[in-house]
């Protein structure tokens, strides 16, 4: 690689060095070579536009921090276009606010979030009938201390609140919420906020939940679509009884994410970084090397899933306090599917500071489920997308020392690279 220079130091240095960029480079290779043999491969769906039947009901969530009354309103008034967009029986949408951390275990303002929430659920049901149950509910969380941050916030984070909301959708635990609108009556919670067995039996029975982002927008009857293929016998989960995973059908699905329209043009740096915003009209579907090739997608934390399938798969799977991001391990023991035909509209960091947040976050996660390479129960596809993200997530900072050593040994060395 070197020119007049035989000193196998430096060379093992180089080749150390450009050893991740240039596997990058043949994964690309070969993704792309791929994508011009293997056409994409769509999943079956049934047609859900006419309505969904009570045995595939639904519930849309949104779990997010939330810090003050006009989040509230913020997040509902987008559960109503949600709503206006996928309108149908049997599905349903919740807020899930979860609580910030603090140092004491109730803070002033979580009452006028209760409240705001109350306010707004009232509105949209009364704007928005149902004679089976109430469209819109809203769930706020406790604080419990957690001796690791050294603080009071909500159990596991937002993995711990889907994970509560899945148990009591089930009946498998009493209600472990501040505020659960699905345990009152007129906004008021009933018997101090436990659980009311009369109110209980009006759930409905959730079949599959679909979880957004705060900045995830479900677009016109993408929700129908995503329940449809969820719902398709050829799409139904198979658990290995001995290992408790799946491992044919899919448990989780994850439609394709693009950026919406007005979130491209919200700075100088989503114009250039995001890409074409908005949907594409000439696009059905896309090529994914995964799903196209092993029936398994990977999961970014947008997606619909079995209920009960969830539940029993992944019920003590992850030890508390050890893992943030959590969902390359959903996807893997859920086999995860991508619907590339499906297509929902997501936001993207207007800067650069809160992109490198949010690279800094992916990251810390990849490497908290490193102890998984071990993991009897993950297949070999699983290992690899984790391997690879770690390759990955170290890209920029090979090539980074690369170009500073290069001109260090061209500068005191004087040799001249090829």
């Amino acid at each position: 690689m070197y020119k007049n220079t035989e000193n196998i130091v430096f060379s093992a240095i180089v080749f150390a060095l450009l050893l991740i960029p240039s596997q990058t480079i043949i994964v690309q290779l070969i993704q792309y070579i791929l994508s011009k043999i293997i056409k994409p491969k769509i999943l079956p769906k049934l047609d859900y536009k006419s309505g969904i039947p009570k045995e595939s009901s639904t519930m849309v969530i949104i779990p997010t921090i939330i810090k003050n009354k006009e989040k509230v309103k913020e997040l509902f008034s987008k559960l109503e276009v949600y709503y206006i967009a996928n309108k149908s029986e049997n599905l349903y949408f919740t807020l899930l606010g979860d609580c910030s951390s603090s140092k004491t275990e109730n803070e002033p303002f979580d009452d006028e979030i209760i409240e705001a929430g109350i306010n707004e659920i009232n509105r949209l049901n009364d704007k928005y009938p149902d004679a089976n149950f109430k469209k819109f509910n809203f769930i706020y969380r406790k604080r419990t201390w957690n001796k690791g941050e050294d603080c009071f916030l909500g159990w596991e984070r937002k993995r711990g609140l889907i994970n509560q909301f899945n148990e009591f959708l089930l009946g498998h635990i009493k209600n472990p919420f501040l505020y659960n609108s699905f345990n009152s009556f007129n906004g008021v919670n009933s018997e101090n906020n436990t659980n009311s067995v009369d109110n209980f039996e009006k759930i409905p029975k959730i079949k599959y939940i679909i979880t957004l982002d705060s900045d995830t927008d479900l677009v016109l009857n993408s929700g129908l679509e995503l329940i449809g293929a969820m719902a398709h016998i050829l799409n139904k989960p198979i658990i290995d009884k001995s290992k408790n995973v799946v491992i044919d059908g899919h448990a989780l699905m994850q439609p394709r994410v693009g950026v919406g329209l007005l979130e491209v043009r919200k700075s100088k740096f989503t114009q250039i970084f995001s890409g074409l915003g908005g949907t594409d009209s000439y696009v059905n579907a896309i090529f994914d090397v995964y799903q196209d090739n092993f029936d398994e997608g990977i999961f970014t934390g947008k997606g619909i899933y079995d209920l009960e399938v969830f539940s029993k798969v992944l019920k003590n799977e992850i030890p508390e306090n050890k893992v943030l991001s959590h969902d390359l391990l959903e996807g893997s023991y859920l086999r995860c599917g991508m619907i590339s035909d499906v297509m929902l509209m997501d936001g993207y960091p207007t800067n650069y500071l809160s992109f490198k947040k949010r690279l800094h976050r992916w990251i810390r996660g990849d490497y908290q489920i490193l102890g998984w390479l071990q993991s009897k129960k993950l297949n070999i596809l699983s290992k690899y997308k984790i391997i690879d993200n770690i390759f990955r997530s170290k890209l920029e900072t090979s090539i980074l020392i690369t170009v500073f050593f290069s001109i260090i040994l061209k500068i005191i060395y004087n040799i001249k690279i090829l």
